[in-house]
């Protein structure tokens, strides 16, 4: 359980900087943008509402293949509603384009969380890897 919290913790901060990112990333290219003093409490609780899905993936048994994608795509979907639910109570739409927007930010989001997951673990694999290599030598010799 130790493990899903921190991986959680981890995606609250990835998602918060990926909020910012894109919101940055939009407002450099409509700067009439302008955010109220409630902006940076709307992407802490962006932060925490992506993240908290998380605990999806949580299982004291590996999941198989199919077990993984279903709870990927659930997790997407969960995510998506609560964050464009959270969009809808705080105003973010004026438009369908933002609702359209908002959808592709939360994707582009998605994606970068799981390409940083993806790149950290597989860090994590290459020196366990590493590692198992240097004892079996040692045991060799």
């Amino acid at each position: 359980m130790k493990e899903a919290i921190r991986i959680v913790i981890m995606h609250f901060f990835i998602i918060t900087v990926g909020v910012l990112f894109f919101t940055g990333l939009i407002n450099t290219f409509d700067g009439n943008t302008i955010f109220s003093s409630q902006y940076p409490w709307e992407v802490i609780l962006t932060g925490v509402i992506g993240s908290v899905p998380s605990f999806l993936f949580y299982s004291k048994k590996e999941p198989t293949k199919k077990q993984f994608t279903v709870r990927v795509i659930i997790h997407f979907i969960v995510i998506t509603a609560l964050i464009m639910g959270e969009g809808a109570l705080l105003g973010w739409y004026g438009s369908l384009i933002d609702v359209i927007v908002i959808f592709f930010i939360i994707l582009a989001i998605y994606a970068f969380v799981w390409f940083y997951m993806y790149r950290t673990n597989l860090k994590t694999a290459n020196k366990i890897n590493s590692v198992l290599k240097q004892m079996n030598k040692d045991e060799i010799d």
